[in-house]
């Protein structure tokens, strides 16, 4: 069994069992579980009221993926009787049509499926090398792109997104990163300038695939790096 502060009751992972323990432990005892007639499952508590069964058990054995996104619980077998941690999973809610090709987020900034991002009408550049004065270098970078919003004092300020992150937040990247300790990005073509919506997809950070892209990226923006400056003894800096 396992206990739910969100709902101060133990359960089991069958649920078939609930249980809750007061300060008076005299009045310690299992919960009655009650059952709709389109079979769903509750509890009647005084506080906090009607807890719904599965997503109690949910609450203790499988939490819904805190990641910004919207998630909706579902019985796997589609009875909703059935209660069992098992048989439950948490079922994300796309926020956009799967036909848009054209994706505005909250940001204000509209991604394309191609990996083209947009301020209204206006595309945004990638940013993909800086210059360094201090070391006479001009540096490639992480590539992103910078747009302006008013802040707080009414002035506008720069801001910064990598690609990735936006193609994300756009939902065009292939895969389900709740199902991954540590999700990832990768281009499977290796090339980390690709931002098409077919060259995205969710990896574990452990992977090999992930591992060998990280690799590649690295090397190609030393080389990058190495190009942008032909008369310089040591672009690298290393």
């Amino acid at each position: 069994m396992r206990y739910s502060p969100k709902y101060n009751v133990w359960v089991n992972r069958e649920g078939s069992y609930a249980y809750r323990e007061y300060n008076d432990s005299k009045l310690n005892g299992p919960l009655k579980i009650h059952q709709r007639s389109d079979g769903s499952k509750f509890l009647n508590t005084k506080s906090p009221g009607i807890i719904e069964l599965d997503q109690l058990v949910a609450d203790c054995f499988i939490p819904m993926p805190q990641d910004g996104k919207k998630y909706v619980l579902i019985h796997k077998d589609g009875k909703k009787e059935n209660c069992a941690f098992s048989n439950l999973e948490w079922q994300w809610v796309p926020r956009f049509n799967p036909l848009d090709t054209l994706r505005t987020l909250p940001n204000g900034i509209t991604v394309t499926f191609e990996g083209k991002f947009y301020e209204g009408e206006q595309e945004l550049p990638l940013v993909k090398e800086v210059g360094d004065a201090d070391t006479n270098r001009i540096v490639a970078i992480d590539p992103y792109v910078e747009y302006y919003r008013r802040n707080y004092y009414k002035s506008m300020s720069r801001r910064t997104a990598y690609p990735d992150d936006l193609m994300a937040d756009a939902e065009f990247v292939e895969g389900n990163p709740s199902l991954l300790q540590h999700p990832r990005i990768v281009h499977l073509d290796m090339d980390y300038l690709n931002f098409s919506y077919d060259n995205l997809k969710w990896v574990e950070e452990g992977s090999q695939v992930y591992q060998e892209y990280v690799k590649k990226k690295r090397a190609d923006i030393d080389a990058q790096t190495i190009a942008l400056n032909p008369n310089h003894p040591n672009p690298l800096m290393k």
